[in-house]
C-alpha cells in the first residue's frame, strides 16, 4: 500500500538524487539529466526549498582533517521536563560550537549530543565548562567513537 503522506513524485526524486550525488549541477544540467525543461526544474526546486525538503547547499568539512580527533556521544539527562527547561537547554546547546548535533531522544536520557574536540583534554574542558553548565542538566554519560564506520548525508530516495 503506498504511503499517501509522501510529498515527492518521481520527477522530484530524480532531481533530489542528482542533487545529493552532484550538488554543483546547474539547473540546465539537472533539466537535461531528468528529462524536464528548465522552468519545471526551477519551480520544483523552489517548492522543495519552500517546503524545507531541500535546505541550503553547503560544504561538509571532515573534523578529523582539521584537528578535531575526538568524537564523543553524550547522553544527557535533564533535571526537569517542562517546556521552559527543554527550550532553555536546546537554545544553550545550540550555542556550544563543539556540539555538532543535538537530538531529543526517548529512553533513559533526554538528549544525545555529538561533540567534537581536538583532544581528550579539550573534551574534558568542554564538559566541565560548557556542557555541565547547560541549563537543567542533571547528568551526562559519554561514549567515545573509536572509528567512524559510516557517515552520510544522503537520504534514501
Amino acid at each position: 500500500m503506498p504511503d499517501n503522506t509522501d510529498p515527492l513524485d518521481d520527477a522530484d526524486r530524480r532531481i533530489l538524487r542528482l542533487l545529493q550525488a552532484e550538488p554543483d549541477l546547474s539547473l540546465r544540467e539537472i533539466a537535461e539529466r531528468t528529462g524536464l525543461s528548465h522552468s519545471p526544474v526551477w519551480r520544483r526546486l523552489a517548492r522543495l526549498r519552500s517546503e524545507r525538503i531541500v535546505e541550503e547547499r553547503r560544504f561538509i568539512i571532515d573534523p578529523a582533517r582539521i584537528g578535531y580527533d575526538v568524537t564523543a556521544f553524550c547522553a544527557v539527562r535533564m533535571n526537569g521536563h517542562s517546556r521552559a527547561h527543554l527550550e532553555a537547554f536546546e537554545e544553550a546547546a545550540g550555542r556550544v560550537e563543539e556540539v555538532i548535533q543535538c537530538h531529543s531522544i526517548s529512553g533513559d536520557h533526554d538528549y544525545m549530543l555529538q561533540v567534537i574536540a581536538r583532544s581528550i583534554a579539550h573534551y574534558e574542558r568542554t564538559v566541565k565548562t560548557r556542557l555541565l553548565a547547560l541549563p537543567h542538566v542533571q547528568a551526562i554519560s559519554t561514549s567515545f567513537a573509536l572509528r567512524q564506520v559510516k557517515n552520510t548525508t544522503a537520504v534514501p530516495l
